[in-house]
């Protein structure tokens, strides 16, 4: 997309998200390994402009479903920081209560709801949502975020094909980061992408081959949701990125990784590359990116304070929301 399509406010706050996403990721990081109590956490570092691009193209009315590694997602949709990190710590003052940690995160007022650990059979949970959404008849949209491994589970193409026969306006967004845990995609599937699994539903599927460029991801997610949103039906949408550690804090990711590989992804880093654009081509000053990061480590801070100083919930909270109404 030219650089006039775009605007400064945009471009900025792309830097700000993506900025502020891997902050919270490292500072995760340097809690599990100082050994402070965590709850379940994956880190996203290294993938920050598939969850900042695309996340900006959804209305407040889109159900989004992001996958576990989503602490972009959650930030480029506007939930608080507070009550995120509350809950990824299994605070009381977390937006679940401490009670959904981060794989089973949900900001109702975001209409946001990241479905669970298990993440093939997840994906059949916003086929209900797009029939929802298209007999409401406001031209909102569901978005299934999927990684490489769990786009082979059955639950999957089940609710693909549901959405193909129905014509339902349902996005499927699958960020492939190559690695199943530890496995290549490529050697599970025979494929080099994942998006041509759209032909057997007779429904469109993109490729982008850089999805850590935060612009091209956020002109391509634009574009799936007004073709999904005009009624057509489903749609896939592949965003090619690279995890650049393991696949959760306790494992580092380098006995099944191609060295040669992780220094292509590395390359890519959004988090050096867009700066230096930023600078170079669209004339943004280091001190106006300093603002950024100053601002967003005052936020942090304040974040971290705020969610080690809350308590757990009590035991009894456990018991409630079971029920609608409870």
């Amino acid at each position: 997309m030219p650089m006039e399509e775009f605007g400064t406010a945009l471009q900025l706050k792309f830097y700000e998200n993506m900025y502020k996403s891997r902050r919270f990721d490292e500072r995760l990081w340097d809690a599990y390994t100082s050994g402070k109590p965590l709850g379940m956490t994956h880190l996203g570092i290294g993938e920050e402009a598939c969850g900042t691009g695309s996340m900006v193209a959804f209305r407040p009315g889109d159900i989004v479903c992001p996958h576990h590694r989503s602490h972009a997602h959650q930030i480029s949709r506007g939930c608080d920081l507070k009550t995120l990190l509350s809950e990824t710590l299994l605070k009381s003052t977390g937006t679940c209560k401490g009670k959904a940690g981060e794989p089973h995160f949900v900001d109702v007022s975001k209409n946001l709801y990241v479905l669970g650990g298990t993440l093939g059979p997840c994906y059949t949970v916003p086929v209900g949502f797009a029939y929802h959404l298209k007999h409401e008849g406001k031209g909102n949209i569901a978005v299934a975020y999927t990684g490489d491994g769990s786009a082979c589970e059955g639950a999957f193409h089940e609710g693909l094909n549901m959405a193909a026969a129905f014509k339902l306006p349902m996005l499927v967004i699958i960020q492939n980061n190559f690695f199943a845990i530890s496995e290549d995609f490529r050697k599970m599937t025979g494929l080099d992408h994942l998006s041509t699994r759209a032909k057997g539903y007779g429904i469109p599927g993109v490729t982008v081959e850089n999805g850590n460029d935060v612009e091209a991801v956020y002109s391509a997610t634009m574009e799936a949701a007004e073709y999904v949103r005009s009624g057509k039906g489903p749609m896939i949408l592949e965003l090619m990125t690279w995890r650049q550690m393991g696949h959760a804090p306790n494992e580092s990711g380098v006995k099944y990784k191609d060295p040669a590989e992780q220094a292509f992804w590395m390359a890519r880093d959004p988090l050096k590359v867009y700066p230096e654009k930023l600078r170079t081509e669209y004339g943004i000053r280091d001190e106006q990116l300093k603002e950024i990061q100053d601002a967003v480590e005052r936020e942090l801070d304040e974040a971290w304070a705020f969610a080690e100083a809350a308590p757990y919930s009590e035991p009894e909270v456990a018991l409630q929301g079971i029920y609608a109404g409870c």
